[in-house]
C-alpha cells in the first residue's frame, strides 16, 4: 500500500521522513515500512516554481506541515489546506495552537517529530483498486534501447503491464513494463510513483500535465466548477478576473467567463484534460496565492 505525503514546507522534515529519490520541480522521497511505501513530495523552490505547491497539495493523500517557522508562506499554506478534505499533521516545533482557534482543520492533528511516521502509516488512503485506470504524467523522454519512457504517479485504479491506455486523442498507448522504486513491477496502485516503458506513442506526443488512462479523456477548453474560496482570501471573483488552476500535473491561466453562487465558469488558455469529478485548486497572485478550489462539474 502506498501512502502520497505532501511536505511542502520543510526540506529536512522531508529527509528525515524518507530518502531522497528524484527532483524535478518536485523532490520526491521514498520510505519502506513494513508493506507500506511513503511517497513523499516537497517544492524544489515555492517562489522560483510556485506550480509544484498546489500539484502537491492536490496529489497527496496525507499533508505534513512543519511549524518550525511561522512566516508569511506557513499562513499560505495552512489557508490554503482548508480548501482540502485531507488529513493534515502539523509539527509541534511551534505553538501554534491560538492560530488554530481561527482556522478550519476539522481532520487536523498535531504530533512530536518522533510520532509522525506511525502517525502517517496508521492512517491509510481508501483506494478502488477497480477503478478505470488514470496515470498523471509528469515527464516523457526517449531512452536509448528502451523507448519512450513516462514518469508518474497512478491516481486511480491498478495499473497493469501489458495494459492499453489511451491519451487525450485515443491513441493507444502499450504499457510495456512498469517500475517502482527502480524495480520491476507487474501492477501498480493509486499512489504509486511509475516509470513507464511505452509502446505505440513517442516522447515528444505527450507533456507534463497529460493523462493516459483507460477511458479517453479529452482536453477541455471551458469547465464548470463547483467551488468555494478561502474566507480568508478576500476575493470577489468578476468577470474577465484572470486566474490560475490546477489539476494534476497541469497548471494554466484562466479568464472567469461567469459566476453563479458556487458555480464557476472559465476559459483555459491552454487546453487540458480534465473530466468530471476532478478536483483543482485556484491561485492567484497576491497573497494567499492559493484562494480557492473547486470540483469540476462540467467541460466543453
Amino acid at each position: 500500500m502506498n501512502i502520497l505525503l505532501g511536505i511542502p514546507l520543510d526540506t529536512q522534515l522531508a529527509e528525515y521522513i524518507a530518502k531522497k529519490n528524484s527532483e524535478n520541480g518536485m523532490v520526491m522521497y521514498e520510505r519502506k515500512v513494513g508493506d507500506k511505501l511513503i511517497i513523499g513530495m516537497a517544492p524544489t523552490s515555492i517562489e522560483e516554481k510556485f506550480y509544484a505547491l498546489p500539484e502537491l497539495l492536490l496529489l497527496a493523500d496525507q499533508i505534513v506541515l512543519s511549524t518550525r517557522n511561522i512566516d508569511k508562506l506557513f499562513g499560505e499554506v495552512l489557508i490554503a489546506c482548508t480548501l482540502l478534505d485531507k488529513r493534515i499533521i502539523l509539527t509541534k516545533d511551534s505553538d501554534v495552537s491560538q492560530m488554530m482557534k481561527g482556522i478550519a482543520l476539522p481532520n487536523s492533528v498535531m504530533a512530536e517529530k518522533e510520532e509522525l511516521i506511525e502517525l502517517i502509516t496508521s492512517h491509510m488512503p481508501q483506494v478502488d483498486l477497480a477503478a478505470p485506470v488514470k496515470v498523471a504524467i509528469d515527464r516523457c523522454f526517449n531512452v536509448k534501447g528502451i523507448g519512450t519512457v513516462a514518469l508518474g504517479i497512478v491516481t486511480k485504479g491498478t495499473l497493469k503491464t501489458h495494459d492499453t491506455l489511451l491519451n487525450d486523442t485515443g491513441k493507444k498507448i502499450t504499457v510495456r513494463s512498469i517500475q517502482s522504486q527502480d524495480v520491476d513491477v507487474h501492477e501498480a496502485h493509486p499512489g504509486t510513483r511509475v516509470g513507464l516503458a511505452l509502446k505505440g506513442i513517442e516522447s515528444d506526443e505527450a507533456d507534463k500535465g497529460d493523462i493516459f488512462s483507460i477511458t479517453q479523456i479529452k482536453r477541455a477548453k471551458k469547465v464548470t466548477l463547483d467551488f468555494k474560496a478561502s474566507a480568508f482570501a478576500g476575493e470577489k471573483m468578476e468577470k474577465g478576473k484572470q486566474y490560475w488552476l490546477t489539476s494534476g500535473f497541469s497548471y494554466v491561466r484562466v479568464t472567469v467567463e461567469s459566476i453563479e453562487g458556487s458555480v464557476l465558469k472559465v476559459d483555459l488558455e491552454k487546453p487540458i484534460q480534465l473530466e468530471k469529478g476532478d478536483r483543482v485548486l485556484i491561485a492567484r497572485q497576491n497573497a494567499p496565492r492559493i484562494f480557492a478550489a473547486g470540483t469540476v462539474s462540467g467541460t466543453e
